[in-house]
C-alpha cells in the first residue's frame, strides 16, 4: 500500500468507521482499544490496523510474546507471535531486529513497553515461585 492509500484508509477509519476508536475520560482525547496497540492513542502513526509494519507485546503469565504484523500475509495470518526468551538480553536482540524499520517515536514506545512487560513477567514468576515454596512448607 502506498502512502496515499494509507491516508485514505486512515481518513475512513478516523471518521467513525473504526470499531476500536473510543472516547477517553479526558475531554478531546480519543483512545484505541485494539488488543495490539502499543500507545493506546487513536493516531495514524500508532494504529496497528493502518501501519504496514507494527510490533507489540502480550504477556501471558510469566511469558512475553512479540507480536509482529506481516502485511503481505493473508488477513487471518497477518499477525505473527514469537515467544520471547526469559533472558532479557536475548529477547532484546529479537525485538531490536523487529523494530529496526519503525519510526522513532513508535520505537521508543515499544522499548518502554518491552521493559514494562519483562518487569511484570519477572514479578509474576517470582510470586509463582513464592507460592510454590509456601505450599511445600
Amino acid at each position: 500500500m502506498n502512502s496515499s492509500d494509507l491516508t485514505i484508509s486512515w481518513n475512513y477509519l478516523d471518521t467513525g468507521h473504526c470499531a476500536f476508536k473510543t472516547k477517553s475520560t479526558k475531554p478531546g482525547k480519543i483512545r484505541c482499544s485494539h488488543l495490539f496497540t502499543v500507545t493506546g492513542a487513536h493516531k495514524f502513526t500508532d494504529c496497528p490496523l493502518i501501519q504496514p509494519t507494527y510490533v507489540s507485546f502480550q504477556r501471558q503469565e510469566e511469558l512475553v510474546y512479540l507480536i509482529e504484523k506481516h502485511p503481505k500475509e493473508a488477513p487471518a495470518s497477518m499477525w505473527g507471535f514469537t515467544e520471547l526468551p526469559a533472558d532479557r538480553e536475548k529477547a532484546r536482540k529479537i525485538v531490536e531486529k523487529a523494530v529496526k524499520n519503525l519510526n522513532h517515536d513508535l520505537k521508543q514506545t515499544i522499548w518502554n513497553r518491552f521493559e514494562q512487560q519483562f518487569d511484570v513477567a519477572e514479578v509474576v514468576k517470582a510470586s509463582e515461585e513464592l507460592k510454590e515454596e509456601e505450599e511445600e512448607d
